[in-house]
């Protein structure tokens, strides 16, 4: 009987213990996700915030051509992220209100099982839509210049042709990581990944045509030494809309 309650009594620590690592691991990828996503908000010279720019093409996914004008607007009001006038001052009335905003309610939901290599420990995902850039600019804005962003001021962040993901990664070891986005048992390549200066912040770029909105997808990240080793981040795009 004694052993029986001593079993008991090891299993429910160890479920315990779970829970607290777990938990305690989420708010440490949180806060970091706060400070930094503060920080890269700020307008930095391009010396300073991007290190290398690699895959700046696009493969179009309707026709399979190239397209080297991806980052050429072409608004499309059935776009799953299109902002009209009035989502522009939601998303500039919420950013104002905080000027301590992140972006977290678009951070990606952190994975159930992480792996166990240290460079994927506390990595968090945001997907940076119209929306968020907007808000995020607009809490920038009263922070440092107690000033509030107008339509006009906005417009340049707002892009109908490319889909953004940042990851905020360990130090040093953004330019040693790759990823793809995976949908339907497809494999899509970025059109264009950067690195900040410092290597713990990856952003990567998909060309919206590549992708179906209203189906989940899967962003992995891996080693570009051995793709064996990555993680992946699990993606409801329709979440994300506001």
């Amino acid at each position: 009987m004694k052993v029986k309650i001593l079993f008991i009594l090891l299993s429910v620590s160890l479920v315990i213990n779970a829970v607290l690592f777990y938990g305690l691991t989420k708010y440490e990828l949180v806060e970091k996700g706060s400070a930094n996503r503060i920080v890269d908000s700020l307008e930095l010279p391009a010396s300073e915030s991007v290190l290398e720019e690699e895959n700046t093409y696009s493969s179009n996914a309707a026709n399979g051509m190239v397209d080297m004008n991806l980052e050429t607007e072409s608004p499309d009001n059935g776009y799953i992220y299109y902002l009209t006038d009035d989502k522009i001052i939601q998303a500039i009335d919420e950013g104002a209100k905080d000027t301590a905003y992140y972006g977290e309610d678009f951070m990606l939901p952190i994975p159930l099982l992480i792996n166990n290599d240290r460079m994927f420990e506390n990595m968090g995902v945001f997907i940076e839509t119209p929306y968020s850039n907007v808000a995020l600019y607009s809490s920038n804005q009263y922070a440092k210049y107690n000033n509030r962003a107008s339509i006009d001021d906005v417009m340049s962040l707002i892009t109908y042709n490319y889909i953004t993901f940042s990851a905020y990664v360990m130090e040093g070891t953004a330019n040693m990581l790759d990823t793809e986005l995976i949908q339907d048992g497809t494999v899509i390549k970025s059109y264009k990944t950067d690195n900040n200066a410092i290597g713990d912040v990856k952003t990567i770029r998909f060309s919206v045509d590549a992708i179906d909105f209203r189906e989940p997808a899967v962003l992995r990240i891996f080693e570009k030494s051995n793709p064996a080793n990555y993680t992946e981040f699990q993606i409801s795009f329709e979440d994300y809309v506001k």
